[in-house]
């Protein structure tokens, strides 16, 4: 399938679970961030963790890798559905 035709696809997906107004982290397994302070961070639904160092933390979810980058960052405990990275986080990004 064309990237084209996915984005066309996941469009319509994305309508669907909008006007049936359903929980897009269940039926589209999208990730969840609850963010505490620039302290803690709590993500729901994602696949692994990539990367894990003092300085940066790298997690692979079904969308995109998020990159977690700041000082004495550590996975304080994972499970199959979440997890929470705790330290100094100074910047969050999103990579497709």
């Amino acid at each position: 399938m064309s990237k084209k035709k996915s984005n066309v696809l996941k469009t319509a997906k994305e309508q669907m679970v909008d006007s049936l107004k359903l929980p897009k982290d269940i039926v589209m397994g999208v990730s969840i961030l609850s963010i505490t302070g620039c302290e803690e961070v709590f993500i729901e639904n994602y696949k692994g963790i990539i990367e894990c160092s003092p300085e940066s933390v790298i997690v692979q979810t079904k969308t995109c890798r998020m990159h977690f980058s700041g000082c004495n960052l550590s996975v304080d405990y994972y499970t199959n559905e979440e997890m929470k990275i705790s330290g100094k986080i100074k910047q969050i990004c999103f990579f497709d």
